[in-house]
């Protein structure tokens, strides 16, 4: 039985190795880093983490390697409170890691390895997660490989076949690689969680409004645009909310790594938690701005004493 105000993220870990420059060295040049730091990362395993923080009981299906970079994964994961009773060692695969460039305005360069990450997640390793969640929230990383697509589906539709209300942040790459899957996964969605350069590449529109009608034509109750500066948007064929973005003085945006994944936490909060789709968005917002502007990254965001004290301040 569903428990109210639950999640089951079905997404990626990695560790981050992340490298602060002041500029982007040409190939085969250098630069020298400024700051660097190994972190926890993966889009799947930052809003799992951020979810629990904000107070939703929250489980995290994926997969690690087996080897020192799962240890440090479990190690930063287990204190949280977060459920990672489904997150799976595999002898076969390293754990994911990326490297991270962030440069000039913040701006980052990732170079990644999916490692464990493109491992299936059968339904069978899930099902009893899908089963006692009210929410699943996919990582579309997922849809990738062949057999790892495979999977995904058939999970996505289990839990719409079984009542879950189900999101989707789709991923850059993946709308770049296999768009057809992204889209196929539409006419299961509650909440589909795009950036406007993810919606523009599903699409092939340039403007947002068109954007945003293709993805509905496609099948999905809302979409949920993250547009960066410009704020964010939700829109269903009844209603169209924007939310500004959040900006203030003496907050400087220190690195954009997360931010995507910091939205998506707090959009969902306010969704679990009952509140307007418009106080959903801010709370989203907030959650983004914290994240850039936390001078050490994840680490600082997620060590807040009180993440919806914050926010609700932010807010106010």
């Amino acid at each position: 039985m569903a428990i109210d105000n639950t999640c089951l993220v079905i997404g990626d870990i990695n560790i981050d190795f992340n490298i602060k420059t002041s500029y982007y060295p040409p190939e085969g040049g250098e630069t020298h880093a400024e700051e660097s730091v190994f972190r926890l990362g993966g889009s799947g395993c930052s809003t799992a983490l951020i979810l629990q923080k904000l107070g939703v009981q929250t489980s995290l299906a994926a997969n690690l390697g087996d080897d020192l970079f799962a240890q440090f994964a479990l190690d930063h994961i287990r204190p949280t409170g977060l459920d990672a009773s489904l997150v799976k060692k595999n002898s076969a695969h390293q754990t994911g890691f990326f490297m991270i460039l962030v440069t000039g305005e913040a701006q980052r360069t990732m170079f990644g390895n999916r490692g464990a990450n493109a491992v299936p997640i059968p339904l069978e390793l899930v099902r009893t997660g899908v089963d006692q969640a009210q929410h699943i929230h996919f990582s579309g990383y997922n849809l990738l490989g062949d057999d790892q697509a495979q999977a995904m589906m058939t999970v996505i539709r289990y839990a719409y076949e079984n009542g879950k209300t189900i999101s989707l942040d789709p991923g850059t790459h993946t709308c770049k690689a296999v768009p057809d899957r992204v889209i196929n996964t539409l006419p299961y969605l509650d909440c589909f969680l795009p950036n406007s350069a993810e919606a523009q590449l599903l699409s092939g529109h340039a403007k947002e409004d068109a954007q945003i009608a293709f993805l509905l034509r496609k099948g999905c109750k809302s979409v949920v645009l993250k547009r960066g500066e410009c704020g964010s948007r939700f829109t269903t064929t009844s209603q169209d909310i924007q939310s500004p973005a959040i900006s203030l003085d003496g907050h400087t945006i220190q690195d954009t790594t997360g931010a995507g994944d910091s939205f998506n936490a707090g959009f969902l909060f306010g969704m679990l938690t009952n509140a307007t789709s418009a106080t959903a968005l801010t709370i989203g917002n907030a959650a983004g701005f914290l994240m850039i502007t936390a001078a050490g990254g994840p680490l600082d965001f997620l060590n807040r004493k009180n993440l919806i004290r914050d926010i609700n301040q932010l807010i106010k």
